[in-house]
This record gives C-alpha cells, sequence and structure tokens, in this order.
C-alpha cells in the first residue's frame, strides 16, 4: 500500500526521473535516507518500473511519426505476429488492440522514404499480416511519459 508521501514522491519522480534523493527530501521536509528506503520499496514491489531518458526523435533524425495498424490473419496458425512485428526498424510502442485491427505500432522515421522501406520490407511480408493501414503524424501536440499527465497524489489505492 502507498501513501501520501509516496504519491508526492511519485509525483516528483514523474516531472524530472533525475531529481535527486536528497532533493525530494529536501522538498518533502524528510531525511535522504527515508526517501531512499522509500524509493527502493517502491523499485521492489514494482510500481516504479524503471527511469527513462526521453530523447529528441528530430534532433536524431527521426521527425516523422507514424501509427500503423496492422490486421493479421485468424488464426494465424501458431505464427507469432507480435513476435515479428517487434524487430520492426525504428519501434518505440506495439500494442495488442481490439477493434477492426490487431496490432498497433508506433514507429519514427526519417521521413516517408523510410517509412515506406519499413512497410514494404519489415511489416508487409510477415506471413500472418493481411492489412496495413498507416496514419502520419503532422504534428505532436502532447507527449507523455506514463501517468505524467496524471496527479499520481489523487490515486487513491495503488496496492
Amino acid at each position: 500500500m502507498i501513501d501520501s508521501i509516496d504519491r508526492e514522491i511519485l509525483s516528483i519522480l514523474l516531472k524530472d526521473a533525475a531529481t535527486s534523493k536528497a532533493e525530494i527530501a529536501r522538498r518533502l521536509g524528510l531525511a535522504a535516507s527515508a526517501i531512499s528506503e522509500r524509493v527502493r520499496r517502491l523499485e521492489t514491489e514494482g510500481i516504479i518500473e524503471g527511469y527513462e531518458v526521453r530523447i529528441n526523435a528530430r534532433a536524431l533524425g527521426k521527425p516523422l511519426l507514424a501509427f500503423v495498424f496492422v490486421t493479421d490473419a485468424k488464426p494465424s496458425l501458431g505464427f507469432d505476429t507480435a513476435a515479428a512485428l517487434s524487430e520492426v526498424t525504428g519501434l518505440e510502442e506495439l500494442h495488442k488492440i481490439a477493434g477492426d485491427d490487431c496490432f498497433l505500432l508506433k514507429i519514427r522515421a526519417s521521413g516517408t522514404d523510410e517509412l515506406n522501406a519499413i512497410i514494404e520490407g519489415q511489416i508487409n511480408p510477415v506471413q500472418s499480416v493481411t492489412r496495413v493501414r498507416t496514419t502520419i503524424v503532422l504534428d505532436a501536440v502532447t507527449e507523455r511519459p506514463c501517468l505524467s499527465g496524471h496527479d499520481v497524489r489523487d490515486f487513491k489505492d495503488l496496492n
């Protein structure tokens, strides 16, 4: 069970995962050792799964963001479509979804030529894929790390 102090710690770390335990302790008026123990417990219990660095994809030459919807054959005759799709170049996220399609891929590419090469060379050839639809993002209005759009302090029961 997490308490209000744990929620405050999580809120701080969601805004900036590089915040030192000493800085968190200063903000919350607690000892750094107490914060360290709480963070260690949150990690051990799997509430904190890890820490990530957010990289500017545009600065690394990957300004194009696309969502690719994939439908696979039903049944796929034992073929693991998800495993094949998880190897796609530029893949940021892969989700198995309900609805008209089966999978949603979030892909970064240098431009439409690279995106087309990924679709034609890596997605379409997957033996169970029956349909591919692509949506290119014109402007990412809001992108957030997990739960950062929420105030963790408002979650009542995270045990």
